[in-house]
């Protein structure tokens, strides 16, 4: 049975679901599926109240929710489809998905046999879904990073399926779209030169000036509404969080005090020649999926140290803020997760907490993260970075950005080149790659200000993206040819045309 398309387009909306959303896009198409999980509900459409938005969804994997924590095997017995199968099967991050899972999903789907058959029913689940209606495009508006919808992903790109996935720029109200399995024309983020529009201009002005100011300006507004939480308010979150589970809690603060008491105070490294490396917020969509083989901070210290080391540099290890300031993962952060990092060399530091982090970074050699805004923030200040992941910064390139790289050695020698460059040359190069990419990006043009942004307002940056998005396919399926034509020319609206 061999695929073919229709002219149907799927979209993901995930968290971002909501009744306006909805009707709004389906204004833009009437034929518009808006696919979800029944195994990891987020915003479900199907519960919404109106009858337009529940007939518009196709909830993919309802048929193996026997009871609610309970998933059975697939009772799709056609459809075995054995390279799609073995292919999406074969994904190293399968297993480490569960982690998003609740503690009851987990608990009762804990042997490794039952969750390897979990995996290879959502699969099947997810050939049925797109051999039945087969979408001709399917939107993510955003990287699915809990397992059912992952897979679905997998699939569609394993089928050929083409697959438009809004992903994060270095702009945080805008995104980029990444296309796959675009026969027509692979999308490309060509860099266009400099924006003529006067309040682009402005806008990455102000964000390029914002983020090279004092770290009181600026820091993410929301690690400003994080820290601005009384100690009580934490803890009536945590208890709320983890319910009865008030192990977790203690082993939370065993771990803070871990960190602590093997962390150093900056004037401890006045004399010291290091690489600083920012550790993220973990399970997370920017290390899972999109850390790849590096979603384990220990993977990244061990290879980066063992490139650094020969150079006589060593590394300065900065926890996230976030990671204690509300509910820590005794998963990704075990007990021994800080002595396993010293554990790894002599010359290994883990940076006080409470400090600045700008005058960390200003200090340094280089920078590192997997796929952290800090990349972005290092660069700014003159510094050179490493990523390890899919960060960012796409279609960027430079002796002074190293994010590619066979082994150790191979990293240890563009980081030698990377900290001989000016931290001038660095600067004026990303500053013209901010601005070159902005015309490539989805969202408001204009930038507010970190100072007035919020999660909403990020929310409504989000839907306006993915209302840009969906007008420009539906606008090309239109067309005489129906070939989905992504190439810069035909975004000329995203800044002309924002939809309010």
């Amino acid at each position: 049975m061999k695929f073919k398309s229709s002219n149907s387009i799927f979209v993901y909306l995930g968290a971002n679901a909501n009744r306006e959303l909805v009707h709004q896009l389906l204004d833009l198409d009437s034929g518009i599926r808006f696919i979800e999980s029944a195994l990891y509900p987020e915003q479900q459409q199907s519960l919404f109240e109106d009858k337009l938005s529940n007939e518009s969804v196709i909830t993919f994997d309802s048929k193996l929710v026997l009871l609610p924590g309970i998933i059975g095997f697939t009772p799709v017995n056609e459809y075995n489809k054995v390279k799609i199968i073995e292919s999406v099967m074969d994904d190293k991050l399968l297993p480490l998905l569960w982690t998003r899972f609740n503690g009851k999903m987990r608990w009762q789907n804990l042997s490794e046999v039952k969750r390897y058959e979990v995996a290879y029913s959502l699969i099947k689940s997810s050939i049925e879904t797109c051999f039945t209606h087969k979408p001709s495009i399917v939107v993510f508006s955003y990287e699915p990073h809990m397992l059912p919808m992952y897979i679905f992903k997998k699939v569609c790109e394993a089928i050929g399926i083409k697959t438009c996935t809004m992903i994060i720029s270095p702009f945080n109200w805008k995104v980029f779209l990444d296309v796959k399995n675009n026969r027509n024309l692979e999308f490309n983020r060509t860099l266009l030169g400099k924006i003529n529009d006067e309040v682009s201009k402005d806008s990455v002005y102000r964000f390029i000036n914002e983020k090279k100011s004092d770290y009181s300006v600026a820091k993410p507004f929301y690690e400003k509404r994080n820290l601005g939480n009384s100690f009580g308010n934490k803890l009536i979150y945590k208890l709320k969080e983890y319910g009865r589970q008030t192990h977790n809690l203690i082993l939370g603060q065993i771990a803070f005090t871990n960190y602590k008491r093997l962390s150093i105070k900056r004037s401890g490294l006045k004399n010291v020649n290091y690489v600083c490396v920012f550790l993220q917020l973990q399970p997370e969509q920017t290390t899972l999926p999109d850390g790849g083989l590096f979603v384990h901070h220990l993977f990244v210290i061990q290879m980066l140290y063992s490139a650094v080391s020969p150079l006589g540099l060593s590394l300065v290890i900065r926890e996230h803020p976030a990671t204690f300031a509300f509910v820590k993962n005794t998963k990704w952060r075990p007990r021994d997760f800080y002595s396993s990092i010293k554990n790894i060399g002599p010359n290994i530091y883990l940076d006080d907490i409470n400090a600045d982090p700008y005058s960390l970074i200003k200090n340094s050699s280089a920078v590192s993260a997997i796929t952290g805004t800090v990349l972005l923030e290092g660069l700014l200040l003159g510094r050179p970075v490493v990523a390890f992941g899919k960060h960012p910064l796409k279609e960027y390139t430079s002796t002074a950005f190293v994010d590619k790289f066979a082994d150790e050695v191979e990293l240890r020698d563009k980081v030698a080149k990377a900290i001989e460059e000016s931290p001038q040359s660095i600067i004026s190069d990303f500053e013209n790659y901010l601005h070159m990419i902005y015309p490539t990006t989805f969202g408001p043009c204009e930038y507010i200000g970190n100072a007035k942004m919020s999660l909403e307002k990020l929310r409504e940056s989000r839907y306006n993206a993915l209302r840009q998005v969906i007008e420009l396919i539906t606008k090309e399926y239109n067309s005489k040819t129906r070939s989905l034509d992504f190439s810069p020319a035909n975004k000329k609206t995203k800044c002309d045309q924002d939809i309010d």
